[in-house]
């Protein structure tokens, strides 16, 4: 089981999640590309990373550039617990 601070938003008809994670998984090519399939499979929405530090951004195109005009701290952030 691990923990996540994740996002789900619903906007413009689309939900998707943010889920927040260490910046070196967005640097990974591999560990991103996996985590994204992994979590997006568990939460059943899309899902787009966000560096916990820098905020950089990974996923899906159009999910990202939305989230580069929102600053993080007005997402609803929650913590849960998944197997993944």
């Amino acid at each position: 089981m691990s923990t996540w601070d994740v996002a789900v938003v619903r906007e413009q008809g689309v939900n998707f999640a943010v889920v927040s994670v260490r910046d070196s998984v967005i640097d990974s090519f591999g560990d991103r590309d996996k985590v994204v399939r992994t979590l997006s499979y568990e939460l059943g929405v899309p899902t787009v990373l966000i560096g916990a530090r820098d905020s950089r951004l990974y996923g899906r195109s159009d999910i990202v550039r939305f989230l580069q005009n929102v600053h993080p701290s007005r997402l609803p952030w929650r913590r849960i617990t998944l197997a993944a």
